[in-house]
């Protein structure tokens, strides 16, 4: 019967084996509070009450002789000091050692997290990841606690408390063995009978939080819609179904609780009964019955708590599943071994015979051996109607994911070969929704070159027609901005990307519709500075509005994946193919679908 029977073995081996690689970083605070605290509770809440049982006996036995009874008090005050002195030691270093551990957790965490390609955390829930994250890097901590806190006072209360009774009352010990036995089997085979009812609540409690994110995230989308009765009451459904599965759960638990409650009182009823029978024969002495109460409740207190230790233990196990498995996942993209840093000196791209496929749709290719070539420095414009491969080709560049054959090269180094790292470095990307960090407005736009200096990044929220807004607010640049820079427009917000990329003046810049939520007068504004930052830049710009590349030195008409036409704007209109009937029918500056 396995101790952790609601999550796989092999999955709480490998939690086993994370908690022991990361303890070897810190073993001397693991020690420290492994040896102290279960001394502290030896002491404690062993030998003090031991002492006060014999000095309880001495009042008895010689009520005119205080002697020992005052040594006994003594030795009960220098107990007590070490206890106090052991105890600060032994807790401060159990409380260092655990914070320290969840650290080292939430680092491999999320750094295991981050190695994960751009189509994993599109196919999951970011907000259930976070808590996931969280109830894994604190795992630990309530193992830990558990152990030293509970199971270790249990171990040496039962162990104490076992001796004394057995060396008072020999003929109890097998009875308190079977009983140990009893006990512990019952409990297991109760946490067995829960384990698919736990399992399942820990997955639907995850989605549960997922969707809490999902909410709380798009709240404007829901009161736009007057849909938050709707989300309340699909919320409290799933909340009521996890409840139905933890009312089963808890049936077991009950029924288990009362089986091994009721063996705990009949032992007690019995033992008193047998004390009883024998003090009336003589053969055995009040001061002996106190010590047989005292330490056999101990005992029977220790075996009921070993429910409590287990439920603790299996549930830390469980909160660290899934971040576990996660780990243990092999990223979707990974750096070949010894990969090189990429080192851009001009900025060519070239796409030599690349086909790509994603996992969910193989019997339909997005690109099929398509061949292309951009030489540093020019701006080209990708076109077309949705689904045609644009976003596709710059996440390919980018290397979001891995193209199924071909070579995406930049400056002849094969992009496969080199580290995303080095790669992305290159790369200045404005994407359609841009992404902000609940931090400053400084600190967002800095984010591509940390070490920017005010004017520098004041300098680019220039260029990019950001300081118009920046100056009105409060607290200008040092301005948070919200989850998702929620609290600016999406004009604003664009205009804070632009900046950004302004800044990181990265040899290769992509533009994913990076004006499209700008009026036409803001749009103008930039459109100077976008010029100005892609001379010189290899740059693709993805738009609908084909006002916004019409300037450009290429633009390249893709459809189902295909390069169908390539040219400048001027040779594209004459040709009288698919950019002119686009050109010709966009309506307010856009494709029409």
């Amino acid at each position: 019967m396995k101790l952790f029977s609601r999550t796989n073995s092999s999955t709480t081996k490998k939690t086993i084996n994370i908690y022991k690689e990361e303890l070897k970083e810190d073993k001397k605070q693991f020690i420290i509070a492994t040896i102290l605290v279960p001394m502290q509770h030896l002491l404690y809440v062993v030998l003090l009450p031991l002492i006060i049982s014999f000095f309880t006996q001495s009042l008895i036995t010689s009520s005119h002789n205080f002697t020992t009874p005052l040594l006994l008090i003594g030795f009960m005050a220098l107990i007590s000091l070490m206890a106090i002195i052991v105890g600060h030691f032994g807790y401060l270093a159990l409380f260092k050692h655990e914070e320290s551990m969840t650290t080292k957790l939430t680092e491999r965490a999320l750094t295991g997290l981050l190695r994960h390609s751009h189509s994993f955390f599109a196919n999951n829930k970011v907000g259930a990841l976070a808590g996931d994250v969280n109830t894994f890097s604190r795992s630990y901590m309530s193992i830990f606690d558990t152990i030293a806190l509970q199971a270790t006072s249990i171990v040496v209360n039962y162990t104490a408390s076992l001796i004394i009774v057995a060396f008072i009352a020999p003929i109890m010990l097998p009875a308190l063995i079977l009983l140990t036995g009893f006990i512990i089997y019952d409990a297991l085979r109760s946490y067995s009978a829960r384990a698919e009812y736990r399992t399942e609540r820990k997955e639907l409690q995850s989605k549960l939080f997922g969707n809490f994110a999902d909410i709380l995230g798009n709240q404007t989308l829901v009161r736009m819609f007057g849909t938050s009765r709707q989300e309340i009451k699909n919320t409290v459904a799933q909340r009521r179904h996890i409840e139905s599965i933890a009312n089963q759960e808890i049936d077991i638990l009950q029924r288990g609780a009362e089986t091994r409650m009721g063996v705990l009182f009949s032992f007690q009823i019995l033992t008193l009964l047998l004390c009883l029978v024998l003090i009336t024969r003589d053969a055995l002495s009040i001061a002996a019955l106190i010590f047989i109460i005292t330490y056999l409740g101990r005992v029977t207190g220790s075996l009921f708590a070993i429910n409590g230790i287990i439920r603790g233990l299996e549930q830390a196990f469980l909160d660290a599943a899934k971040v576990t498995e996660i780990l243990d996942q092999p990223p979707e993209i990974v750096d070949q071994p010894h990969a090189k840093k990429l080192e851009v000196s001009h900025g060519n791209i070239s796409l030599n015979d690349v086909s790509f496929t994603y996992q969910d749709a193989k019997d339909r290719p997005v690109f099929k051996r398509v061949q292309l070539d951009i030489p540093a420095g020019q701006s080209v414009g990708l076109v077309g109607k949705s689904g045609g491969g644009k976003s596709t080709l710059t996440h390919l560049l980018l290397r979001y994911m891995d193209i199924g054959s071909g070579e995406i090269s930049i400056d002849g180094h094969n992009i496969a070969t080199v580290t995303q790292d080095s790669l992305r470095s290159h790369i200045a990307y404005v994407p359609q929704d841009p992404y902000l960090f609940h931090r400053s407005l400084s600190e967002n736009i800095a984010y591509g070159k940390p070490d920017a200096t005010e004017p520098e990044i004041r300098a680019a929220a220039e260029k990019a027609h950001a300081v118009e807004f920046i100056d009105n607010l409060p607290q200008g640049l040092d301005t948070i901005v919200g989850e998702r820079g929620v609290k600016l427009s999406g004009g604003q917000r664009q205009r804070i990307a632009i900046a950004r990329a302004i800044l990181k003046d990265a040899p290769i810049l992509v533009l994913d519709e990076a004006t499209s939520a700008l009026d036409s007068e803001s749009e103008k504004l930039i459109q100077e500075s976008l010029e100005t930052l892609m001379r010189g830049r290899t740059s693709i710009v993805i738009a609908h509005r084909l006002s916004t590349i019409a300037k450009l030195d290429r633009i390249i008409v893709l459809e189902q994946g295909k390069i169908i036409e390539d040219g400048t704007h001027t040779e594209l209109l004459n040709k009288r193919g698919i950019y002119a009937k686009l050109w010709k029918h966009q309506s307010g500056g856009f494709i029409e679908e």
